[in-house]
């Protein structure tokens, strides 16, 4: 019976050891051969050399080592006291002697600490080494541990498939085969593993995808970034061309505007016996006068910056005569700022009482005198000043007077171009010098129209002031004869009061009728263009 039962348990272990199908073969007879032969562990182990002795093999430490210590003392130099024997047989040569053995202790000391580093390296290597034997010996071990862990597993895999073998069969009940009971047993793991396996394929497909939909992902953003900055590029060629071009149609149709006014004016000098002009007429050459003044400093001075830091005196106390706070103008209201600096050299012209260029002496100085004296007659003082244009256009005074008013012409250019050069550093050019000279040379113009007019007409530009202690003054806005052409302001300032920051351009006020009657009559024919505040 123990034969038997000896007989049916190496069948099975040897079963075991041979790959199982589910559609197993008819058990055969146990052969002893098969229970005999050792496993092939055994005898690769066995046929295998030990680690020990190949590292032996390949670092021979002890045996270099042994032999060299074994080769010093026959490699060695005789020694000191054998060649001081000699000394005293050889005693002129005694002391070339004791050079010689000098130098041969230098080279032997230095070969020896060569050696001793050499030995000392060795024996680092040696202690690697044997760290390396030890974790190999230690893995050894763990799997040996891991072998007899593994072979009592499989002898309790036996045991209970025996037990139970015989359990049913005492019982009577019907024989199954521990063989398919095991496969039986065995079967989920395998199917568990399979599906493991398969969700650990599709767990890398899918992270395969994912990285090649993000590798997608950003040559497609780089692309679109690419053709975005090349669309960005296009639209901004785009814009400056276009502002050019928009910059030059405004300044031609100023031109052609000009022009048409010219042609007005003269059509009308020349249809008419006097020089009478309409209130629209006027209103249209000084707003024509203000887009001039605009589109020269928009041309000159776009690209600049206000700076108050470095300004002189003089500068400051010429930028009072426009606001009392000049530091508090905001930078994105330079240009208008810019605008207000030539409108106030300007308006030197309008308040000029007879005719631009009069000398202050001379034959002709007595004029101006005498209009300060008459200038609230009313409308004879009116009358009397057109017939006195009239008179000295016709004169002999007229080159003087024409000589002189380029003078003053000059003059305010110098000005204006000095104190925008002190704000803004910018030079500016002959031709830029030369369209300046040609707009104030309209403002003369326009400012001779006026006074030949029967009606009064003031132009008024609007300024802050400061009182006697030093405060200033802020002048509210009055939308009857001001236009706001800042930015627009805040929902909360809203609510706010609207004071004025600086005057850009002046208005155009007239009082009475055609004829000079009814001054108390006002009409406003051309609103001043200001930068307004809050508070």
């Amino acid at each position: 019976m123990t034969g038997e039962k000896e007989r049916k348990s190496s069948d099975l272990s040897a079963r075991l050891k041979r790959p199982l199908n589910k559609t197993s073969r008819p058990a055969k007879a146990p052969s002893p051969s098969r229970i005999s032969t050792p496993p092939k562990a055994a005898l690769a182990s066995s046929s295998k050399p030990k680690k020990d002795e190949v590292h032996r093999r390949k670092n021979p430490f002890h045996e270099m080592l042994l032999h060299k210590s074994g080769k010093e003392p026959s490699s060695s130099i005789p020694s000191i006291q054998d060649e001081n024997e000699d000394g005293h047989d050889q005693d002129p040569h005694s002391e070339r002697q004791h050079t010689r053995n000098t130098s041969i202790e230098s080279i032997k000391s230095i070969t020896e600490s060569r050696v001793a580093d050499h030995v000392a390296e060795l024996e680092r290597a040696l202690a690697v080494a044997r760290a390396e034997q030890d974790a190999l010996r230690e893995e050894l071990d763990k799997v040996r541990q891991h072998g007899v862990v593994y072979r009592e597993t499989i002898e309790d895999y036996r045991r209970q498939l025996n037990d139970a073998y015989h359990h049913n069969h005492s019982h009577g009940s019907r024989s199954e085969s521990p063989i398919i009971e095991y496969e039986e047993e065995v079967e989920p793991h395998r199917r568990r593993s399979r599906q493991r396996e398969e969700l650990i394929e599709q767990n890398y497909e899918l992270r395969s995808k994912l990285a090649d939909l993000q590798e997608q992902y950003v040559a497609q953003d780089a692309a679109y970034r690419h053709r975005l900055d090349q669309q960005m590029s296009t639209r901004d060629s785009e814009w400056s061309e276009l502002t050019v071009r928009l910059h030059h149609s405004e300044k031609e149709s100023q031109e052609r505007l000009q022009q048409l006014l010219d042609l007005k004016h003269s059509i009308s000098a020349l249809t008419r016996m006097e020089s009478q002009v309409t209130d629209s007429e006027l209103a249209e050459r000084i707003d024509q006068l203000y887009h001039r003044v605009r589109e020269w400093v928009i041309s000159n001075f776009r690209r600049t910056k206000l700076d108050f830091v470095n300004v002189s005196k003089d500068t400051l106390k010429a930028l009072g005569s426009i606001t009392s706070e000049p530091a508090s103008i905001d930078s994105t209201d330079r240009l208008a700022f810019y605008q207000s600096i030539v409108s106030s050299y300007i308006m030197q012209l309008f308040r000029e009482p007879i005719c631009i260029g009069l000398p202050e002496t001379g034959p002709l100085a007595p004029i101006r005198q005498l209009a300060a004296y008459i200038h609230d007659a009313g409308s004879d003082y009116r009358e009397w000043r057109r017939s006195t244009i009239r008179a000295l256009e016709k004169s002999i005074a007229k080159q003087q007077l024409q000589a002189e008013k380029e003078r003053v012409l000059h003059n305010l250019v110098g000005e204006i171009r000095d104190l925008l050069f002190d704000l803004t550093s910018v030079n500016l050019s002959q031709p830029a010098q030369a369209s300046l000279f040609g707009i104030l040379l309209t403002a003369a113009d326009l400012q001779q129209a006026l006074l030949l007019q029967k009606a009064q007409y003031k132009v008024e530009f609007f300024r802050n002031f400061r009182n006697e202690e030093g405060e200033g003054h802020r002048t509210a806005f009055d939308p009857a004869q001001m236009e706001n052409i800042n930015a627009e302001m805040d929902e909360d300032d809203v609510f706010k009061e609207k004071t004025l920051s600086f005057c850009v351009f002046p208005c155009l006020e007239k009082f009475g009728d055609e004829v000079g009657e009814n001054s108390q009559v006002r009409n406003v024919l051309l609103k001043a263009r200001v930068c307004c505040g809050v508070g």
